[in-house]
């Protein structure tokens, strides 16, 4: 399984998307999430506060007889996801991605070809994923996409805020 849901690692140095930096729109539609789990965390929002967040929502979710569309979760907590793997990768920030007709919102960083998906990770775990996966997974996230963007080449120890 991928950690990290990218189709063009640092050595495809053809990438048919294009990354630009988040419209108005996008920028608004990512405050509302960033927002709304600022406000249930009590403005506490680091990866363990979310994950416990997430595992309350998730299993409650999980346990419901009628399972509503988990869409908007999936998004506030993709935008948690990405905000604080954000936080923890130098220079890595919201963008928009995009390929042919599609789009997606997404982590980079100038410079470089990776291209991270956050909301699209925790998409493709939802209701499947254990208590504890949230926290864990904000940790794996971040050390692969410092692996990563080191093995592309293109950081120099220290210049980068890594050492």
């Amino acid at each position: 399984m991928d950690l990290l849901p990218s189709p063009h690692t640092p050595g495809d140095d053809e990438r048919t998307g294009r990354t630009t930096a988040l419209n108005p729109a996008e920028q608004v539609w990512t405050a509302q999430h960033r927002e709304l789990v600022s406000e249930l965390c009590d403005g506490d929002v680091d990866e363990w506060t979310v994950g416990d967040l997430f595992d309350r929502v998730h299993t409650t979710w999980l346990e419901s007889d009628e399972r509503p569309d988990p869409t908007p979760l999936v998004h506030a907590f993709g935008v948690a996801l990405g905000d604080l793997v954000a936080r923890d990768v130098p220079g890595m920030a919201w963008v928009s991605y995009r390929e042919d007709d599609a789009m997606a919102l997404a982590l980079a960083r100038a410079g470089d070809p990776l291209v991270v998906f956050p909301i699209a990770s925790v998409e493709e775990h939802w209701g499947v994923v254990v208590e504890g996966w949230f926290t864990t997974h904000v940790q794996a996230v971040v050390d692969e996409t410092v692996r990563q963007l080191r093995h592309s080449g293109r950081s120099e120890q220290g210049a980068d805020g890594w050492s």
